[in-house]
This record gives C-alpha cells, structure tokens and sequence, in this order.
C-alpha cells in the first residue's frame, strides 16, 4: 500500500484567506456601532431608565383610567400590601423600568382599545422625557381616527327559534351608534346565548363586517345555524352517597321532557355548589358513550334527546367548632356549635350553637372576680342593687338555627331559628330574652329576592334610667318602664330587593331597590303595636369617562290609626338620621328630636380640692316619618387613580313625629328638612371601599326636652326644661360645622 502524497496549501492563499477573516471581523465591530436598532431606535438612549409617571395627551375618546388599564407600562408606585399608600423602609414600592419593546407592544394595545370603540385609523406616537436625576416620564400622544357607525345589521337563520325578532332587540350593536367591535363580539354571543336558552345547545352564528373607510360606517351580517332542538330524556347522577336522588334532582332546574336550555344548566349546577353537602358539583350534557341514542348520529334530525349527566363530590356531614379565651370584658368565655348538614336527609342544615361568657366571675362560680383577672366585676360601696344584678349574671345564647335548602321549587328556601340568651354589660344592663324566627327566601328574577319572616320575642331590659336615655335613646317615662317589663315583641315582615349594580370595585352603573314592611300588632300576639313601611332606591349612571353620578331617595312611614289605633312603637323599631349612611352633615341620630340629659358630678383635682362637673348628653327620640335624598358624583384621584376616587356630595333628609303627643310634658318637634353639602375620599380595600367625608351643617342643634339625674343614675321623674337650647356650633367657618365621617363599605 502506499502512502497518499501529503498536499500543501500555497502561502498566497493563506494570506488571503487571512485578510478575508480580518475585513469580516472589522466589520461586525464597524457595524456594532451603527445606528440603534429594534422598536424606537429614537428612544433607545432611554431604554432600562426608571420611570417616573405614564402619561397621555391627545383627544382621549377613552377615559384614563381605561387607557391605564390597556398598558402595562407603568410608573413608579407606592401601596403597602396592595392596600395602602404608604412605603415604611421601601416595603411595597414598585420601581419600573422602561422596556421599549413593551412599549411598543402599548401601542398597539391603545390602537386596538381605540378600534374596539369604534375609531378606526387611531395614531398613537410614544415620547419619553428626561428629568432631573436621570429618570424619565413617559407620554402616550394619542391622535383618534374617524369614528365608524353602523349602518346595516342582518341577523339571519334565528327564525325558528324566534319568530318575533326579541333576539335582534338585545343586541348590544344598535343601527346609527358607533360600531364597537366589543359589541359585535357581544352581539354574536348574544345570539348564540339565546339559541342556546331556547333548547338549541348544537347552534353556531357565522359572522362577518364590512367597514367603509371612506363613508366611515360598517355592515355587519349574523347567520346562525340552529342545529335540532333538544329535549332531555334522560338525567344521571354520579357521585351521590348520603344525597339521595330524589334530592338532588330538587336542587336541579331539568326535567326529562323539556328543552336543554343552558339557563338550567348553570341554575341546577349553582344550586347544588349553595349545598353546604357539596364540594363540586357539575351539570352537562353527557357524553356520547352514555347517551341513549348519540346526538352524534341524529344532528340532521329537527327534534333530538339528550342525556344529562350530574356529577357530584359530597363534603363531610358533620362539623364541630369548638372554642374558649379570656377577656377583661369576659374573664373566661367558650363557644361551640354542631352542624349537621344533612339533618333527616334532603340535604336539610341544621347548627345548634352556644356561647358564655364571665365564667369564673358571675353565675355559681365567681371565684375569681376577686383577682386581677376579672377585676372588672368587683362592685364597691356605691353600688346599686342593679349593679350587683348585672355582675353576677352569666351571659349566655343557645340557638338552634335550621335551613330547608328547596321548598316548592328550586327558587325558594326555608329557614327557621331559635333562640334564649342573656346579655349583660357591666354597670349599665342586662338584657334577657327568648323566641324564634321563621320565614323563607325566594328568588324572583335575576338579582330579585322576596323575603318574609315571622318573628317571635319575649325579652326584658334591667338598667338605671340613665342607661336608657342616653344608650338606648329612650327618655320618655312611659317608654323606660315599658322597656323594663318582660313584654311579646311580634311581627311579621315582607321585603323585596332588587340589585342590579355593578362594581369595579366602585359602583359603576344600575340600580338598587328595597322594600320592607313590618306589621306586629296583638293578632300577632304583640304588645307592640305598629305597621312600619320603608323604601329605598338608589341609581347609579356614567356621566363620561370614569365619572359617576348616583342618586338616592328613601322614606319610611307608621301605620298606627289604620290598623290597630295608638300601639306602643319599641325605640328600636322608630326612625333615626344622621351618620355616614345618611345624612352626613349630623353625628349618627342627631338628626331629628332630641331629648338632653344633665349628669352632675364631683371630680377631684387633688390636694382636697373638688370640683362640680357638669355634662350635657343628648338623646334621640327617634321619628315615626322619614324622607333621605342624596346627590353624590365621584371622579378618579390625580394619584392611585385606580383605588382613589373623589366625591362630592349633598345630603337633605328630615325625620319628624306629626302628632303633637305630649311626653312628660315635652311636646315633640319638627326640626324640619336638613340639607348639609360635603366631599369624600373613597379608597378601595378587600373588605370595601373606606369612606372619608367630611360634611358642612349649618344648622345650630335641635331644641329639647332637659332631663336631670340624682344620685342613684335615675331621672327626675319631669324634666327641668322644656325648650332647651345647646351651645351652638359658632360662627360660619367655624370647624363645629365641619362633620367628620369614617366607615367602611358602600355609601347606599
């Protein structure tokens, strides 16, 4: 064998592949110093700085907030917990950074949010700022296009499921209104919704829209393709164990013989998930393998069967919550509660529950109200004999609390409940009482429930008269004593609310209304004696962009003369103003009649030296009419712009008694309608929106019957003025006119 003969390469070739290895380097080190390239080469000097605000200019068609919502890029922020505005040590705050590629993805999403409103053509020009320290504002330039309106809608192949034309009325697109591609997307599943609910569960709608640029309006066709109509055969269930059948088809809103409509499906399938028995519930057409005859084979035929499958995961029966701590209020206490959640089946709760309290300092064991841990009940010399009442009663509730999930239908529930306990609050009162409640809730409409309940009471308050009068707000003699004896509390009740508002987490539009009614008069087996009627409306409506207007009006009203002549109306049951639900320019119930009451005092200022204290506390009587009207708007804040809102607010409202009743010689008043004007905070929270108002009252307060109390805590039996006249607030400007409200949840 011989060697292959070894091949050399020319020394002039490896000088020009060098050369060619050397001009390719150069150039790719020329070229990474060219021109920047990738999305806004013009703002790549900017790229990775922090950004201070986001910003946008330009005719904003959409509101800010909205256009906020579209982009991710954001601006440096400060929020503890996602909740409050506030970086202890830098905790919470966000620092971004500008991301061009981002931004040039926000562009493109303000272009689409344009378009999907109906502005075809919309310009969107980004622009970053340099600012002091090196950091950067961004601005969004916005230019809107021409605004497209509909000038065609077909809706076409819904005339067998209807032959009226209701579907094409819901439609979200209206013929001369901008054409919104969110609406027509809405008006497809629209149409499809509606097939579905009328027993077509194989519809589809083919869709399609012309736009005229030129003209600027838009055809849009809908064609829909029925598929058979449905009817359930069959219904299987899987998963029961302790839920029987015959139970959960209560629960369910499908019947073998009736169209598949996709309404019952989803009610059947929330109902059986409001079974505290249930841990997952779902309710579907079943598949292939367990229909009797496959839709499968038969989607050509005009009427078809359907079997449903219901499919569930039951949840343990029993629950046992058990509890105990201490208090100074309470010294030792303890809890308990038995849930049975399928109580003689049917899926039928029942909770028997029991709580008490001062155990160790009150009842038959009160070895240690004499030591520092129950040192609150320790009683004195001065003590009266319903102080030592008070302390040495045990607190206790037992309750036994029942609910009948499905009551004639799957749209109305049972519920019943009773009670006994005991209350006591050291040095003030003890309140004992016994009864039961029974009534039922049913669903009406969407967002419409009826209510009514039976309610059953026997109670008793032991308390100085002080107590009465400026805790309960009951000054009147004859009021006090009735208070003071065991007496029946019955009434029945009706009520009706409708909500249809939408919250974001602000409410953002629709309505609200309730209605009650409660009649309690001795046919009831009462010896209280009243009809009591009360209604509230509250609407809710966009004035432009994201500011919203919302309007209340409420009033209430007795019955006594139609039905049972001049009954005994409880304290509790009357009518009261003022406090950050209602009208905001008044402490809570000072709106309205008032009683005073005058407590004298010694107060030591040492070195044996005393003084004579003297305060002046006022009561509400309370009203038998009502009227409340609010105004309020609400705006973003200029910071925390989602969280954040503004309000502005003007309260009347005007709570009175037309008889002229004369109560220890006191006649009642009217002080008449009250309108006090305010702005608000509103800052959104997990638990609601925290409320900040402050409210101007240019009234000075009402006139008023003064009460005196002697030295046991007891009111002098007639009052020792009948027209009197508190300080007033001051001046004009002073700060007593300005009322400061906080609370927690919606306005209305």
């Amino acid at each position: 064998m011989h060697a292959a003969p070894e091949r050399r390469i020319p020394r002039r070739r490896l000088h020009a592949f060098a050369l060619l290895v050397a001009v390719v380097v150069l150039g790719a080190c020329a070229g990474g110093g060219g021109a920047p390239s990738g999305p806004f080469p013009g703002l790549a000097q900017f790229a990775g700085r922090e950004i201070r605000r986001v910003q946008f200019e330009g005719d904003l068609e959409i509101s800010e907030d909205t256009l906020r919502r579209v982009v991710t890029t954001r601006g440096r922020s400060c929020k503890l917990l996602g909740i409050l505005p506030i970086c202890p040590f830098g905790y919470g705050r966000k620092e971004p950074t500008l991301d061009l590629g981002i931004l040039s993805r926000d562009v493109v999403r303000i272009q689409l949010a344009y378009r999907d409103n109906g502005y075809y053509g919309t310009r969107v020009v980004p622009g970053v700022q340099e600012i002091a320290g090196g950091d950067v504002d961004v601005t969004f330039r916005i230019t809107p296009g021409d605004l497209v309106t509909l000038r065609v809608l077909e809706v076409e192949g819904v005339e067998r499921a209807d032959s009226t034309g209701e579907i094409a009325r819901k439609l979200p697109l209206k013929l001369g209104e901008p054409f919104r591609r969110n609406d027509f997307l809405a008006s497809v599943d629209t149409v499809r919704n509606n097939l579905l609910d009328r027993g077509f569960p194989y519809a589809q709608v083919l869709r399609n829209y012309s736009i005229d640029t030129i003209a600027d309006v838009a055809e849009v066709q809908l064609v829909a393709n029925t598929g058979p109509l449905v009817t359930v055969d069959t219904v299987l269930f899987a998963g029961l164990d302790r839920i029987s059948e015959r139970t959960a088809r209560h629960q369910i809103a499908i019947r073998e013989g009736r169209r598949l409509r996709a309404t019952d499906l989803s009610r059947s399938q929330r109902n059986l998930f409001e079974l505290e028995l249930v841990d997952f519930a779902a309710v579907e057409v079943a598949p292939d393998s367990l229909q009797l005859t496959p839709d499968s084979a038969q989607l050509e035929m005009d009427s078809i069967g359907s079997t449903v499958i219901v499919r569930v995961a039951e949840a343990a029966r029993y629950a046992v919550d058990l509890s105990a701590g201490y208090g100074t209020q309470d010294c030792l206490r303890a809890r308990g509660s038995h849930t049975d959640r399928n109580f003689l089946g049917g899926a039928r709760r029942l909770e028997v529950s029991g709580l008490v309290s001062k155990l160790g300092a009150a009842g038959p064991v009160q070895g240690l109200r004499d030591t520092p841990l129950c040192d609150e009940f320790q009683l004195d010399s001065t003590s009266t004999p319903i102080d030592t009442t008070i302390a040495s009663a045990l607190n206790y509730r037992v309750a036994a609390d029942f609910v009948q999930p499905r009551l004639f239908g799957i749209r109305t529930s049972f519920l019943a409940s009773a009670y006994a306990e005991r209350l006591t609050e050291v040095g003030l009162y003890l309140r004992s009482a016994r009864g039961g409640q029974a009534g039922f809730v049913r669903q009406v409409a969407t967002g419409t429930l009826l209510s009514s309940t039976f309610t059953v009471e026997r109670s008793r308050t032991e308390a100085n008269d002080f107590f009465f009068c400026v805790a309960v707000e009951v000054c009147n003699r004859e009021d006090i004593e009735a208070l003071k004896r065991s007496r029946w509390s019955n009434s029945l009740n009706a009520s009706v609310l409708r909500n249809r508002v939408r919250l974001d987490p602000f409410p953002s539009g629709g309505h609200q209304l309730r209605t009650t009614m409660d009649y309690a008069s001795a046919l009831l087996g009462s010896q209280d004696e009243y009809l009591r009627v009360y209604a509230d409306g509250t609407v809710y409506r966009r004035l432009g962009g994201a500011v919203i207007a919302s309007g209340r009006l409420a009033g209430g009203t007795f019955f006594q003369g139609l039905l049972n002549g001049d009954g005994y109306i409880p304290p509790n049951r009357r009518f009261y103003g003022g406090g950050p639900a209602s009208v905001r320019g008044f402490p809570r119930n000072e709106l309205g009649p008032q009683v005073y009451v005058q407590r004298t005092s010694l107060r030591d200022k040492g070195k044996n030296v005393t003084e004579l204290d003297v305060d002046t506390l006022n009561s509400a009587t309370g009203g038998t009419r009502t009227l409340l009207g609010t105004l309020e708007v609400t705006a973003p804040s200029p910071f925390l712009r989602e969280s954040l809102r503004l309000a502005g607010f003007v309260d009347a409202g005007r709570v009175w008694d037309p008889a002229t009743r004369q109560a220890d010689g006191c006649q009642s008043r009217d002080p008449g309608l009250r309108i006090t004007p305010g702005v608000g905070l509103r800052y959104a929270t997990p638990v609601g929106p925290l409320r900040v108002d402050v409210a101007y009252n240019p009234y000075d307060p009402e006139r008023g019957c003064l009460y005196a109390i002697d030295e046991n805590d007891r009111l002098l039996p007639t009052p020792v003025n009948q027209s009197f006249a508190p300080e007033g607030r001051g001046g004009a400007l002073s700060l007593n006119r300005f009322i400061f409200q906080l609370s927690v949840g919606q306005t209305f």
